[in-house]
């Protein structure tokens, strides 16, 4: 009777697995031409045959079943736990790399790295399952879904998945739904190999591996102990950098595909840990501080109106390289970077793609994402209590309004929390507005934005004559650039002599920015009341690799950090007022620098911690969180201790530690007004 229940559930094993394996098929056949003609060099007679040729090993595998020896068994099992980590690994790469692209740089221990690190997850899968064959199956599939996954994420926003972007999966699933996500050649040969191996796995018999429960028992204990030894040896310390591994902060997909992903991601773990700043103290911040007074609050001085505008994915392609386009794409904020009452420039932010919320929180606070952990989300992770921001600022200088418009979600990024910390005592967005709202491409318009905050300022104005601070963080720029046949999306401008139909969406979505903020600039031309408009975009936009390259005749894929830094991260911003306040060019600063700027432009009073910024912006012009630019104008990377501006650095990372988590020992006489 035993013996036949297990026949019957074998044979409904079998069932499934021949259903996934006509999936393969059907999946096949309806994206017959994704699959074959958007892969690589091969041809795709060469491509359909592996395919083929992989689905019927696969599906073979489901009808045999081998009989041998307990002893020959227990060889074959042993053999099969230790060789199974070297597939996963190649297995896991190809799904997300061209293989003859990667492991340029792979030595030999660090082969052993990814080798050893699979094969412990492998271990800790058996011992808690009690099963060789499902424990090793459930560690190839976290290990190669996790690759396809990187994948996704690299062609979403451009970078890989680092270890801080677990704080914010809420928001990337959030953002991933507005993507189409397409399996290509490689995703499904990595698929179809993880079926052989599925199928292989089960043509070998397999017994519990512990018998009795204190031996199981043991088994966790002492996987949990290799765990945290492995954890707090290799990948907490230094030892992987200490074995060639040189994760680039501004490129880490580089790093992957050279000493393959779960190095890559091991390393950014090391990197994903807020620490204390070397030399840290109370009596060191005051030695700091004690050079700066913040200056007093005078009621008598009159304050201009401030909006600022922080655009999503707002830059000028052009620092990417030389193109033609059919018509000028910002001819407006072009024209006003050369106008009397203008201060335009360069500024360079700290991300690319994504993670927006970064840059606003450089902005707000005067802060460098240069001391958090690469990759963490400040607003997620760090902004936990009230803090001296840009609008507490104002607000002690009298202002009226603090509102932020962002119409979108308003819990991504945490945004509906960390905005009241900063001191927005408004927040309007997708939730809250209570008329309709204008969408291109499922997303909001600038337009739509900017007459939000237009109609706010109007209705301050009506009680009062303070001056007025608002806030607006855009959406419609948001990627994906692909035309999904919406009818209120036109493409206005295309590229001359270059294919690249993700620019051309790009550069037309920015021309209808240009065109909402020239509206918004001649709204304030004709109000009475002197007012400032700041703007500038948080990012520059994900286009994909073949766009790059095009864009970059080729140099994309070699640019070292510097040259990435320089093109990729370059976004303009300008400071536009009503009145004559002199034309100003700014070659070169970062995001961290422009609240000072800022307030140096509205004449307003400044904080101890701004008139710092002043003076450190002469030694260190450009401070990213992947490197910064000194006097001497030499790139420097941020743990480089041989740089003549190190010691400038630490300092400012002890301020900004004293100021973001030291909260109850923030020295406020030096991050506020006086009062």
């Amino acid at each position: 009777m035993k013996e036949l229940k297990n026949k019957g559930r074998q044979r409904w094993r079998d069932y499934i697995c021949l259903f996934v394996s006509f999936l393969f098929v059907l999946y096949f056949g309806i994206n017959y031409k994704s699959i074959i003609y958007n892969s690589h060099t091969l041809g795709n007679g060469i491509k359909i045959l592996l395919l083929a040729g992989l689905w019927a090993i696969g599906t073979v595998l489901i009808f045999v079943k081998l009989e041998v020896k307990e002893k020959t068994g227990r060889i074959i099992n042993i053999l099969y736990v230790l060789l199974s980590p070297c597939f996963i690994f190649l297995n896991m790469e190809a799904a997300t790399f061209a293989m003859g692209k990667s492991f340029s740089g792979l030595n030999k221990s660090l082969l052993l790295f990814n080798i050893c690190f699979i094969l412990i997850l492998e271990l800790i899968c058996i011992v808690l399952t009690n099963r060789i064959r499902l424990g090793t199956d459930i560690c190839a599939f976290i290990c190669v879904m996790f690759n396809i996954a990187n994948y996704f994420v690299y062609e979403f926003r451009g970078t890989p998945i680092i270890a801080s972007d677990i704080a914010t999966i809420s928001t990337a699933a959030e953002v991933a739904s507005s993507y189409e996500i397409k399996f290509n050649w490689y995703h499904l040969v990595t698929l179809l190999l993880l079926f052989d191996f599925f199928m292989f796995g089960r043509v070998i018999k397999c017994k519990p591996v512990f018998s009795k429960k204190k031996f199981r028992l043991c088994g966790i204990i002492v996987m949990a102990i290799i765990s945290v030894v492995g954890v707090k040896q290799f990948i907490l310390t230094d030892y992987l950098d200490n074995h060639g591994l040189k994760l680039s902060l501004f490129n880490p997909m580089r790093s992957y595909r050279t000493y393959g992903s779960i190095a890559g991601f091991s390393r950014s773990i090391h990197y994903s840990i807020l620490k204390k700043p070397e030399g840290y103290s109370l009596e060191k911040v005051e030695e700091i501080t004690s050079k700066y007074e913040s200056d007093t609050v005078d009621k008598t001085k009159e304050h201009p109106n401030v909006i600022v505008v922080i655009n999503e994915a707002f830059s000028d392609l052009k620092d990417l390289g030389d193109f033609e386009t059919n018509e000028d794409y910002m001819p407006f904020v072009h024209g006003l970077m050369n106008d009397r009452n203008c201060v335009s420039g360069t500024t360079y932010a700290s991300i690319v793609g994504g993670q927006t919320a970064n840059t606003e929180y450089e902005f707000l606070t005067g802060n460098s994402l240069a001391f958090l952990p690469t990759g963490a989300v400040a607003f997620q992770l760090f902004v936990k209590d009230a803090m001296p921001s840009l609008v507490t600022q104002l607000q002690d200088e009298g202002y009226m309004g603090s509102t932020a418009i962002h119409l979108h979600r308003a819990s991504n990024y945490r945004r509906d929390r960390t905005y009241p910390l900063l001191g927005f005592k408004d927040f309007y967005n997708y939730d809250t507005v209570t008329t309709p709202i204008e969408k291109l491409r499922h997303y909001a318009t600038d337009a739509g934005s900017y007459q939000r905050i237009i109609e706010d300022f109007e209705s301050y104005k009506k009680d009062s004559d303070d001056p007025y601070l608002g806030y607006v963080m855009t959406v419609q720029n948001h990627s994906p650039f692909i035309s999904r046949g919406d009818d209120n999306y036109k493409q206005t401008i295309s590229l001359k002599d270059m294919k690249a139909e993700d620019v051309e969406t790009y550069l037309s979505l920015i021309k209808l920015s240009d065109d909402a903020f020239k509206d918004l600039v001649e709204y304030f031309k004709n109000v009475d009341e002197p007012t400032v408009i700041f703007m500038t975009g948080d990012h520059q936009p994900r286009i994909n690799d073949a766009s790059m390259n095009a864009l970059t005749k080729g140099q994309y894929k070699n640019w070292n950090d510097e040259e990435m830094m320089r093109h990729r991260y370059a976004i303009p911003f300008v400071i536009w007022a009503n009145y004559d306040i002199g034309g100003q060019k700014v070659e070169q600063t970062s995001m961290n620098y422009l609240q000072t700027r800022l307030m140096e432009t509205t004449g307003g009073e400044l904080t101890g911690f701004q008139k710092y910024q002043q003076d450190l912006q002469k030694e260190i012009p450009v401070l990213t969180g992947n490197g910064y630019v000194g006097s001497d104008g030499k790139f420097y990377e941020l743990n480089d201790e041989t740089s003549p501006y190190y010691s400038l650095l630490q300092d400012y990372s002890i301020l900004q530690y004293n100021d973001l988590v030291d909260t109850k020992n923030r020295d406020n006489d030096f991050f506020n007004l006086q009062k």
